[in-house]
């Protein structure tokens, strides 16, 4: 859902009420009458009236939901009081009764769809008409009901109203009880984000609501204002309605104009529009300067700051759905801007999931943080479980059927250190032979003699990789990977391992190649090893096993590594993938079936890997003599990367699963938490964690761990997002993508438009998968991370806009929207999440079009 647009001349307000009956319409009539009163600049004591003032507010009323008798609408009442407010109401149904209800009952009668999007829509149809009116320069939004008072879908009003977060007014509740409804609220909106500028409610003589709701919100740095107006000989609630329509008029307007004007001695309504406009200023005078504070104090990751300058910094203010709310200093506008990363990858459910939002506040407020090692408590003994498959009938359990162990860190990168840690300490244990034979010690002494010309120095642990992968910026994730871009500036940066370049995917004219690169596996001379007739065909790995490619892919991977261990005496602990696709190298898509062979070939060949010393040119290879029982790791503990590619980021459960094997290790991250907070898990089977629990020796443990290990509030978050992930599948929320794309394998892009794509000139080569969208673009300078190629494509983007489109009669409804996008060197990747709209797809696939087509 997209997010609203605002120009700062409208200073919108949303009307929240603690409770239905606590004087919305009555607040939200006066506010609009003393805003037209109350001048914009300082000015000498006003007159005692009702009349707009020539330097006050032009206001517009909006009542979005109703229901009741026509004549009872609340903005009839508006127009009513305030006759030069602009009033409206969007939607009336007559039978008063919640609007969940009303809609249900009139069904398909329905000329407007009842959907959340589409009402927020109409708003925002409404609010750009209020910013392309001159004579309205404020605008107030007042809600139905409560704070959670259902809308027509049947969601909260708090999170149907959510996308445009607007500034709110809160009502708070006078009568008995209405403490804890006006606390509950406030409490409510705060957790969704949004921003409560002040709390308004009728005084409270006899219980004292006002005194104590004053106190409270006093230290949240909230305003208070209890506001009454005459009645009979009172001051306070509002008259009893009058049998008479023209009394019941006249008191009413003599109500509105003490509370506006007040009785000398309390608050009154030009108090609380003063108030409002100074939290409109300081607001964004705060906005004015956060992207320049910003460029003066932060270090930013992955950003050559002497690039940037203080205008180009981007300022967000809000994120909701797949949106930022970002706000330009230069124009002083808000608009929204699509989080085109995913937020570095994280996002999966959208920005401010309620769900997620209330998952970490119960578990902060039961727990806070409590340490990990010797501890259980339920959010992270409940997530393990879930994880290994032992909660029945969950879908999404990554570990289960080999994984018996969950190891939890901060990130991906520590927990790709924590799996390189468990791999290699299983191997030597393993392979690291405890006594060696005199004939053995006989043999190789000599060879280790300083000058000897046949001089062999012990070997040092390796993991064998891929080109092009990357598993984080901690320095064993690092040396994990080949010398890169990323690495080539780290002073204590060491390459420990080999790295097969893998034949890659690229769908070019409709086509998909499998293509090698020059390298010692493949020749001098780049290679097409196949062309498929599309993405699903050449991601069947189970079809292509038999084929003659996996045969010489397995004869390929044989000789190198019996090459790198014989000849070139290399000893190694592990082998480290990222399944299917490598991020962070570009969004490079390995050919599965490449993947699947090395993994086969890693696990037959343990007579390579037990080999306790480098042989002679002429040795024979040892042969191992015991079976491995079922579970336990061979060859070499297989580690998997999952951080970018699994939980459905792909679309499949895992990237595991295109595989068609498991790990003996496996990192996650990113979406398990659901992009709310850092949280890595990584998971082992049992023969890796018996490697460690082999003693009572304490030094033959995992030494490792981190201050908020499992913390609590990551924990119960990643259950939310696991339940979340768990009831699309079981609705059937991507059943619509696997029948337009015929396969298990889907993307969330329309399958004829990534086949346009790729006919494009400037394309290189396109690839979607899940919510994965790659585009390489044609470059003739440098590719790769270091090249620029993409910055300018992406910059372009970044200002265009995208076409909302959606069935209304709104000519305004054409909503636009550019794209906050990342590069990787000549590769520019959009991410989206599970849930994203089909008209926030189409849009941007049409901005794509206009670029490339």
């Amino acid at each position: 859902m997209v997010q609203s647009e605002g120009v700062l001349g409208t200073e919108a307000k949303r009307v929240f009420g603690a409770d239905t009956d606590v004087g919305k319409t009555i607040f939200s009539t006066a506010l609009a009458l003393a805003s037209t009163i109350a001048p914009s600049r300082p000015h000498a004591p006003l007159p005692r009236t009702l009349t707009p003032h020539e330097e006050g507010d032009r206001v517009a009323y909006l009542k979005p939901v109703s229901t009741g008798d026509e004549k009872d609408m609340d903005s009839t009442h508006v127009s009513k009081f305030a006759p030069h407010v602009w009033s409206q109401t969007l939607v009336q149904f007559t039978e008063p009764i919640s609007p969940h209800l009303a809609a249900e009952q009139l069904g398909s009668k329905l000329d407007w769809q009842a959907e959340d999007a589409s009402l927020v829509r109409r708003i925002k149809d409404w609010m750009l008409l209020c910013e392309h009116e001159p004579r309205i320069n404020a605008a107030i939004l007042e809600s139905a009901g409560g704070v959670h008072s259902p809308s027509p879908s049947g969601s909260s009003q708090a999170d149907f109203l959510r996308p445009l977060r607007l500034p709110t007014i809160l009502i708070g509740s006078s009568v008995l009880g209405g403490i804890s409804t006006t606390r509950c609220s406030y409490e409510s909106l705060r957790m969704r984000g949004y921003d409560v500028d002040a709390v308004l409610l009728f005084p409270s003589p006899h219980y004292q609501n006002d005194k104590y709701l004053a106190q409270f919100f006093a230290d949240q740095g909230i305003r208070v204002f209890a506001l009454g107006g005459p009645n009979v000989n009172s001051w306070g609630m509002p008259p009893a309605r009058h049998t008479s329509t023209k009394q019941d008029a006249e008191q009413l307007q003599k109500y509105y104009l003490g509370m506006i004007h007040g009785n000398g001695r309390d608050d009154c309504m030009l108090d609380v529009v003063n108030h409002l406009r100074e939290c409109h200023a300081k607001r964004y005078a705060s906005l004015d300067t956060l992207g320049e504070r910003a460029h003066q104090h932060m270090w930013w990751p992955f950003t050559q700051h002497t690039r940037i300058a203080p205008d180009d910094v981007t300022v967000i203010d809000s994120a909701h759905g797949d949106f930022f709310q970002t706000y330009e200093p230069s124009s002083s506008t808000m608009k929204p801007v699509l989080d085109g990363s995913a937020s570095w990858w994280t996002q999966v459910i959208g920005h401010g999931h309620p769900r997620l939002a209330l998952a970490a506040a119960y578990a902060a407020g039961r727990y806070g943080h409590v340490l990990s090692p010797g501890i259980a408590h339920a959010p992270a003994v409940t997530l393990t479980e879930r994880l290994l498959g032992h909660h029945e009938p969950c879908r999404l359990a990554p570990g289960r059927g080999w994984a018996s162990r969950v190891f939890f860190s901060d990130d991906g990168s520590t927990g790709m250190e924590v799996a390189i840690k468990m791999a290699l300490q299983s191997s030597v244990r393993r392979y690291s032979a405890a006594v060696v034979s005199p004939t053995t010690e006989a043999r190789i002494k000599p060879g280790r003699q300083s000058a000897s010309l046949g001089g062999r120095t012990p070997r040092e642990w390796e993991i064998l990789g891929l080109q092009g992968s990357y598993h984080g910026d901690t320095i064993g994730a690092m040396d994990a990977c080949e010398p890169s871009v990323f690495s080539e500036h780290v002073a204590w940066y060491r390459g420990r391992g080999y790295w097969f370049s893998p034949p890659t995917l690229r769908m070019k004219c409709g086509k998909v190649y499998v293509e090698t690169s020059d390298s010692a596996e493949w020749g001098k001379e780049p290679q097409c090893l196949g062309v498929f007739s599309s993405i699903e065909e050449v991601l069947n790995v189970q079809k292509r096993l038999d084929t003659k490619l996996a045969a010489f892919y397995k004869r390929v991977v044989h000789e190198r590594l019996e090459n790198l261990v014989i000849v070139e005496r290399r000893r190694f602990g592990a082998l480290v993938l990222e399944p299917l696709v490598m991020g962070a190298g570009g969004m490079i898509f390995v050919d599965p079936l490449f993947q699947r062979c090395l993994v086969d070939v890693v696990r037959e060949r343990e007579d390579l890997f037990s080999l306790t010393d480098p042989p002679l040119r002429h040795a024979h290879m040892g042969r191992v003599t015991a079976a491995r029982s079922n579970g336990e790791w061979r060859g070499l503990p297989v580690i998997f990367d999952e951080v970018f590619t699994g939980l459905r980021r792909l679309g499949c459960k895992m990237g595991a699963d295109i595989l068609g094997t498991t790990p003996d290790i496996s990192c996650l991250a990113k979406i398990l938490s659901g992009g709310l907070v850092p949280m890595s898990v990584t998971l082992a089977s049992e023969s890796i964690y018996s490697t460690f629990a082999c003693s009572r020796e304490k030094t033959h443990a995992l030494l490792h761990g981190h201050s908020y290990t499992a913390h609590p509030v990551g924990c119960q978050v990643a259950i939310e997002t696991l339940d979340v992930l768990e009831e699309m599948d079981l609705n059937g929320s991507w059943t619509p993508y696997q029948k337009q794309w015929s396969s298990e394998h889907w993307s969330v892009w329309d399958k004829s438009f990534v086949n346009l794509l790729s006919h494009a000139d400037r394309v290189s080569g396109v690839m979607a998968l899940g919510t994965l969208l790659k585009i390489e673009l044609k470059t003739d300078s440098v590719s790769g991370y270091a090249s620029d190629a993409a910055n300018d494509l992406m910059l372009k983007l970044g200002k265009q806009t995208g076409i909302m489109e959606h069935d209304t009669t709104s000519s305004l409804s054409s909503h636009t929207f550019p794209l906050h996008l990342r590069s990787l060197g000549n590769v520019m990747y959009i991410l989206t999440s599970l849930n994203t709209s089909s008209d926030v797809l189409r849009s941007v696939q049409k901005s794509l079009e206009r670029e490339f087509l």
